[in-house]
């Protein structure tokens, strides 16, 4: 009897982390504000708004963007995968709103989209 007990918790445990996996691909991070991003966001997911400015799209077709909120701004990476569902002649001056991870590169803090559907213009 406590053998069977034993594989129904297990099986409802495996259950309940597949569950949760599941749901925390769905799940949005809360709004960021551009201003506030630091070291302490490295490797983790922020959703921004803000205003696109020096776009400079690189012969392998990703693009590399400047987003601006209350006169701070960060860099923002869009890989091929990304940026090839864009129409790049309006990017510059177009609103967005996004979702990306945080990462250091050269030294500088910028924000990767590793998802079309993360990155949404106005």
């Amino acid at each position: 009897m406590s053998d069977r007990l034993l594989y129904v918790a297990l099986i409802m445990s495996l259950v309940g982390l597949a569950l949760l996996v599941f749901i925390s691909e769905s799940v949005e991070p809360p709004y960021t504000r551009v201003a506030g991003i630091n070291s302490n966001y490295l490797e983790k997911r922020v959703h921004l708004q803000g205003v696109i400015h020096l776009v400079k799209e690189f012969k392998c077709g990703s693009i590399m963007l400047s987003l601006s909120q209350d006169n701070h701004s960060v860099e923002v990476y869009l890989p091929y995968s990304v940026s090839s569902s864009l129409n790049k002649t309006s990017l510059n001056g177009s609103k967005a709103d996004l979702m990306g991870v945080v990462q250091l590169y050269n030294g500088k803090i910028e924000v990767a989209v590793e998802n079309p559907e993360h990155l949404r213009l106005k």
